[in-house]
């Protein structure tokens, strides 16, 4: 009887076999870096996913990085410490009872799915590794504000630009500013110098004004040119207040240092209405100045249209459509309002609305490069 030889299947089977628990041994070693891969893929897209959500409705509230503003800012190396990712999508479903944040989740009344307020959780999470400790309460002195101020209060004895000239020292001198440190002009701006004529500030300017003037002060010391904030639609204001009360002087005073802020085609039409100042006839230069105020600023579109995509889309669309913020095309609101009643509300915002002013963030001449541009939107 002869007996098959299975010896050949037998090798084969355990090659086979080998071969399998290799290729397993292979895939079991490389799964985590796998995993990993796939993991930081879809990590992005949730990512990139919620950066479109955040900027599309988040933004007029809580700033484009997170920094806050009329909402509480969500960049912040506290807050992601100790709020879980369930608590920040609670916060985005329900909203903040008291406050101007609404509730978002589409369970309670809002436009977002949970797979949306997770993707926006992903996107604010990605901010912790780098996220500053943001102190509040706390003001930071600021010089040009503290130029501001000093223009309109202290250049009358000072000087413009605390250079002299005035009946008072002039600040703005080397010497003095080293002879004398920040505490000094503290105490005499808080306590004045009666001897010396100089009056106490300290029942007249606010303690964050004065360490504005104080900042002003150091950048004088450290040889820092320093440029206010003033616009010149405050400056215009100012000039027509002067007129009213027939003041050539200030007037002339106002409308000279807004000449060097000016810009736009409206710069040219200051000189002319300097000149009829000069010329002595008030009242024309009174009307002319009201007219020329009601009309600035004049901006250009073109620019206004790149303004309006970095600043103004996250709340008013693209197109102008609307959503967090009022629709813009057509806009009756626009179709009424002067440029100069355009700027101030993009100055100061809306009190108890999303609407953040610009302030700070947008020069003047940016805002009316702005209004520029929405008023082609109401153009048949």
């Amino acid at each position: 009887m002869q007996t098959e030889n299975y010896r050949r299947q037998i090798l084969i089977g355990l090659g086979l076999t080998l071969v399998a628990i290799v290729a397993m041994g292979v895939a079991w070693l490389t799964e985590p870096a796998r995993m990993a891969e796939a993991s930081d893929t879809v990590a992005k897209a949730s990512i990139l996913q919620g950066r479109q959500i955040y900027v599309a409705n988040c933004t007029p509230c809580h700033g484009t990085r997170g920094e806050g503003g009329v909402g509480a800012a969500l960049n912040d190396k506290v807050l992601l410490s100790k709020a879980t990712d369930e608590v920040l999508a609670g916060f985005i479903a329900v909203g903040r009872p008291n406050s101007l944040m609404p509730a978002w989740s589409q369970q309670n009344g809002g436009p977002l799915t949970d797979e949306d307020i997770r993707y926006v959780v992903s996107f604010i999470r990605a901010w912790q590794p780098t996220a500053p400790t943001v102190t509040t309460g706390v003001v930071i002195s600021d010089a040009a504000r503290g130029l501001s101020l000093f223009n309109g209060t202290c250049f009358i004895c000072h000087g413009e630009n605390g250079q002299g000239g005035g009946i008072a020292p002039a600040i703005n001198n080397p010497a003095r500013l080293g002879a004398l440190d920040d505490n000094w002009y503290r105490q005499t701006i808080n306590g004045g110098r009666p001897a010396r004529g100089m009056p106490t500030w300290g029942t007249v300017l606010s303690p964050s004004q004065i360490e504005d003037i104080i900042a002003l002060v150091d950048a004088w010391r450290k040889g820092e040119k320093v440029l206010p904030t003033t616009t010149v639609a405050d400056l215009l204001d100012q000039a027509l207040f002067a007129l009213s009360q027939k003041d050539d002087k200030d007037a002339l005073f106002y409308l000279n240092r807004a000449k060097p802020l000016a810009f736009g085609p409206g710069l040219a039409q200051l000189d002319p209405i300097v000149a009829t100042i000069q010329s002595g006839d008030l009242t024309k230069a009174l009307s002319d100045l009201g007219e020329f105020r009601k009309q600035w600023p004049i901006g250009d579109a073109v620019k206004g249209a790149a303004v309006y995509k970095d600043a103004c889309i996250g709340c008013h669309g693209s197109d102008g459509q609307g959503g967090v913020g009022r629709r813009l095309k057509p806009s009756q609101f626009i179709q009424t309002s002067t440029n100069a009643e355009l700027l101030t509300l993009t100055l100061t915002g809306r009190v108890n609305t999303a609407m953040r002013g610009f302030a700070g963030r947008l020069t003047e001449e940016q805002l009316a490069d702005v209004i520029a541009f929405l008023r082609t939107w109401q153009q048949p």
